[in-house]
This record gives structure tokens, C-alpha cells and sequence, in this order.
């Protein structure tokens, strides 16, 4: 019924919002309002009259109590989609097939639908959300997009994708098709970590806090760096302190104590 390239796209909708109601062998994909102009281009992809994109307010809420307005795509029934339900849900409940594969339109639908992306501290983040599968899955879709250069951790149920491979993860699916999703593509500037590499200067810094007395502030300010990450690394690899309350030590207005401050100043040297 499909050709490759749109049971690509299907795939890449069925990992995320996608589904094949049971019983009925036909295929939803339901988004939104404001995003119905991102319905209406799967309809067309698909060869389904964009007619059969319809709007509807759904039931309230059962967090929130609120209705919202929504766009859905129903095709017509067809014994195609019976097969599809099988395969993705042979229990009844949505797995990830063992025989998927990773192509630029899957994943990019798969990131139109459930991809999660910002802007922290001037670098981009991302994630798949992935929390209706269980962790072997996740952990198959994790090695599944090694095989194509990008590289993610799991955290929790979901796919982060590491910032070293957010510019790779868009060189591979290309632009957005629709401008009510143009917003998930991060600008070019920020997909590069700007996190500067401080291991050289671990001693440094910490000279700087503990003997010449500076602020977090002041060493992120010299190193190029910012405040958290001064705080980090003090705190993680040298086991500096901070609390409200603080030994007689302290080396800084923050309050932070470094074991090893008063035999320091106690040496001749001062070191």
C-alpha cells in the first residue's frame, strides 16, 4: 500500500504519536491545533485526501480539567494496517519493532513528534521522549542511532542526545518541512557545546580559590568559564564544601571550606 519512503514516515509517526486503533485497521496521527498544518503535510505524504484532516475538542483533561482543540487524521480502513498493528502492538500494547531501522525520514518524524529540544547556558539540548517503551527498548533505540553517528544516554525512560552529536542529528534529518515546527530547529551558533575543556587548569583553580582567596565568580571570569562550573569542579574533584554552615575554614565569601586549606597556609611557602 505504501511505498518505502512513506512507510518510513509511518514508522518515524507510529514511535511517536502515531497509532493503529484496534480493531479498526486504519492509522491516527492526531496533533494539536496550531500544528495542523504539520497533520495536513501527512496526509499529503501519505496519498490521503487532506479532507480527512478534521478538528475536534477533546474529552477534559484528567490532570488539568482543561479541553483542548486538537487536529486528527484518520485514513480510511484497509487490510495494510492490520499488518501494521501487528507489528507494533502484537500484544495489544505499543513495542518497538526488533525489525526497525533508523533512515533520515524516520527520524526526523520521530523528532517532529516526541523530540524535546532548548537552549541552557548558550548550547543546545535534546531529547526523544521515549516513555512509553520499556528500558531494553529504549537501550535498542539508543544503539539503533549509534549506527548512524549520533550518540545519546539514557536518562530515566528518555534519550538524551549528547551535545556532540546535536549538529550530526540535524545534518541527518535535514530542514523542517512545516513552519509550525521550525522552532525545534536550534540555530547553527548553538549547537556546538561552548563548554570550555578546564582539566589543564583543575590546580589553578584551585590555587585561585583556596590560597589567593577568589570567588567562583572571579575564576569562572579568568578561566572563560562560568560560575557552576568552578563550583563543580572544587566541589567533585577536590571535595570543597558548601553549606550555610561552614567550618572556621573558609577560603571565600561563599562559605566553602577546603580540607586541605589550613595545612597550606601553614607551610612556609604558603602553599
Amino acid at each position: 500500500m505504501f511505498d518505502q519512503t512513506q512507510s518510513q514516515i509511518l514508522d518515524g509517526l507510529l514511535i511517536g504519536d502515531g497509532s493503529v486503533p484496534d480493531g479498526q485497521n486504519l492509522f491516527y496521527f492526531g496533533q494539536r491545533l496550531d500544528r495542523r498544518e504539520y497533520v495536513e503535510y501527512i496526509a499529503r505524504q501519505l496519498g490521503v485526501p487532506v479532507e480527512r484532516v478534521q478538528d475536534r475538542a477533546r474529552q477534559p483533561d484528567r490532570r488539568t480539567g482543561r479541553v483542548y482543540k486538537c487536529s486528527e487524521l484518520r485514513t480510511l480502513s484497509h487490510p495494510y494496517f492490520a499488518l501494521v498493528r501487528e507489528r507494533w502492538y502484537p500484544d495489544g500494547v505499543k513495542v518497538v519493532p526488533k525489525d526497525l531501522r533508523v533512515s533520515p525520514l524516520f527520524l526526523l518524524h520521530w523528532f517532529l513528534c516526541d523530540g524535546a529540544c532548548s537552549i541552557n547556558r548558550g548550547s543546545a539540548q535534546m531529547a526523544l521522549c521515549t516513555d512509553s517503551f520499556t528500558s531494553t527498548e529504549v537501550v535498542f533505540l539508543k544503539d539503533m542511532l549509534e549506527t548512524v553517528g549520533i550518540e545519546s544516554r539514557v536518562t530515566g525512560r528518555r534519550l538524551r542526545v549528547r551535545q556532540k552529536s546535536i549538529e550530526r542529528f540535524y545534518e541527518y534529518i535535514g530542514d523542517c518541512p512545516v513552519k509550525c515546527l521550525a522552532y525545534k530547529w536550534i540555530p547553527a551558533q548553538n549547537r556546538v557545546s561552548r563548554q570550555k575543556d578546564l582539566r589543564p587548569h583543575y590546580q589553578q583553580i584551585l590555587r585561585r580559590y583556596t590560597v589567593n582567596g577568589w570567588s567562583c565568580s572571579r575564576i569562572a571570569e579568568e578561566f572563560g568559564t562560568n560560575y557552576f562550573s568552578v563550583r563543580y569542579i572544587l566541589k567533585t574533584h577536590f571535595g570543597v564544601s558548601f553549606g550555610k554552615n561552614p567550618a572556621t575554614e573558609t577560603t571565600c565569601r561563599e562559605g566553602v571550606v577546603a580540607p586541605s586549606e589550613t595545612a597550606r597556609r601553614a607551610s612556609p611557602s604558603g602553599e
